[in-house]
């Protein structure tokens, strides 16, 4: 079963809803004062990096969708999709990590679910509500 859809093959509400706020406070962690933990959180630089990256997939595989000669348009771009997961390790390097294990976890697990069209538009979705959260959270702008 689809970590992004219900039996009926319909995107969860929980995943745009409880699941995306529940990531987003595990992204942009509060300290017992109630500011930021800026070691801890997610900035929004790097957070519209990854979300950037992968919005510019979304706009290849559209493109992609206009050439004719493509069977499955996705199976062109899913390569790169898979890709991000080594550029999330190489941000989350502890010797000098740009996003914290949180977020390389978060979006690890993600892109190992992505494996259908379908998949990468119902993460896209969850990805736009997790920043969205993370913005409502507090986050750095930075």
């Amino acid at each position: 079963m689809s970590i992004y859809f219900d039996d009926q093959g319909n995107i969860r509400k929980e995943l745009l809803g409880e699941e995306s706020e529940k990531a987003a406070k595990s992204l942009v962690v509060l300290r017992h004062d109630g500011k930021r933990d800026d070691r801890g959180s997610i900035n929004s630089a790097q957070l519209r990096r990854f979300y950037g990256d992968l919005k510019g997939l979304e706009k290849k595989l559209e493109f992609k969708k206009n050439d004719t000669s493509q069977t499955d348009p996705f199976l062109a771009i899913l390569p790169l999709v898979k890709m991000v997961k080594s550029k999330v390790a190489y941000a989350s390097n502890p010797k000098n990590p740009k996003v914290p294990p949180a977020f390389a976890d978060w979006l690890k697990k993600h892109v190992d679910a992505i494996e259908t069209e379908r998949d990468f538009n119902a993460f896209m979705l969850h990805f736009e509500a997790v920043v969205g959260f993370c913005y409502g959270q507090g986050m750095s702008n930075s």
